[in-house]
C-alpha cells in the first residue's frame, strides 16, 4: 500500500479499530449475540438523533438489534424520512425517537452567518436556521433571556453563558420542530393516530444542563405535546409511567 492516504494517522487509526473489531467479534460470537437475530431485525425504537459521537445509542439499550439508528447532524428527518418509513412502517417500532442533545456543534453553527463553509454543509443547517429564528423572536417578546427565565422559572442545573442557554433553547425547538414534520406526514400520523407509535421527543445531556448525570435522556415532547404538566400526567398514567415522567423537563416554554 501507498500514498499519504494509507500512511501515518490514518493507518494507525484503522488498525486500532481492527484490533478492537477483533475482540468485539470474538465476545459477540462465543456469547450468541447474533443467533436470535440471524434472520431478521427486530427493533423496539426508531432511533434520529445527532451525528455527534458524544451521543452514544447504546444509551439507552446495550442489546445488539434493539435500536434502528439514523443519524445526522442536527437530528434533521427530512434528510432521511425514507429510512424513518422503514423503521415505523416495515419493522414496526413502536416508539419513534428524536433526540437532540446539549452542545450541539450544529445548532451552534445554525447560530452563525457561516460563509466559507462546505455548501453540503450550509445546506443541511438550512433546516435548522428558521428555527434559530423563531427562538430569537419568542425572547424578543419575552424581554431577552433574562425576562423569559423571570417569567418562566426554568433554570439549569449548573451555571451556563446566556450563549449555551440559547443553543439548549434551540436544540429543544429543533426537536420540535422535526416531530411537527413527522406528524405532517400521513402515513407517520396514521400510525400515531391509531395508537401504533409514539413520538418522543428527547433531550441528551452530557453538559449538566438538565441533571449532573452525564448522558441522561429527558423527554421534552411526545406526539406533539409539549406541556411539562401534561406530559408527567400522560406518562404517570401508565403503569409505571412514573419513571418516564420522572424524566420530563424543558427549558423551553412557548
Amino acid at each position: 500500500m501507498s500514498g499519504t492516504a494509507t500512511t501515518g494517522k490514518g493507518l494507525e487509526t484503522l488498525t486500532h479499530k481492527i484490533k478492537y473489531n477483533k475482540q468485539y467479534s470474538a465476545e459477540a460470537t462465543s456469547t450468541g449475540q447474533y443467533r436470535d437475530i440471524l434472520d431478521g431485525q427486530h427493533p423496539d425504537v426508531t432511533l434520529v438523533t445527532c451525528s455527534d459521537s458524544r451521543v452514544w445509542e447504546r444509551s439507552l439499550d446495550d442489546q445488539i438489534g434493539k435500536i434502528f439508528s439514523i443519524k445526522n447532524i442536527g437530528n434533521r428527518v427530512e434528510p432521511n424520512l425514507g429510512s424513518i418509513e422503514y423503521g415505523v412502517g416495515h419493522l414496526h417500532t413502536p416508539v419513534l425517537m428524536i433526540m437532540g442533545h446539549t452542545g450541539c456543534g450544529a445548532v451552534h453553527a445554525s447560530t452563525l452567518e457561516l460563509k466559507d463553509e462546505h455548501a453540503r454543509i450550509l445546506k443541511s443547517l438550512d433546516f435548522i436556521k428558521p428555527t434559530v429564528a423563531e427562538v430569537q423572536k419568542l425572547l424578543i417578546r419575552k424581554g431577552g433571556i433574562a425576562g423569559y427565565k423571570k417569567e418562566t422559572k426554568v433554570a439549569p442545573v449548573t451555571k451556563i453563558s446566556d450563549e449555551a442557554f440559547f443553543e439548549t433553547l434551540v436544540s429543544e425547538a429543533n426537536v420540535d420542530r422535526q416531530i411537527e414534520n413527522l406528524l405532517n406526514d400521513a402515513s407517520i400520523r396514521n400510525l400515531v393516530y391509531t395508537g401504533k407509535l409514539m413520538i418522543v421527543g428527547t433531550i441528551y445531556d452530557f453538559k449538566d444542563i438538565y441533571s449532573k448525570e452525564k448522558g441522561a435522556i429527558f423527554v421534552i415532547n411526545v406526539n406533539g405535546e409539549t406541556s411539562v404538566e401534561k406530559l408527567k400526567k400522560l406518562a404517570a398514567g401508565e403503569g409505571d409511567g412514573r419513571v418516564v415522567a420522572g424524566t420530563v423537563k424543558r427549558m423551553l416554554v412557548y
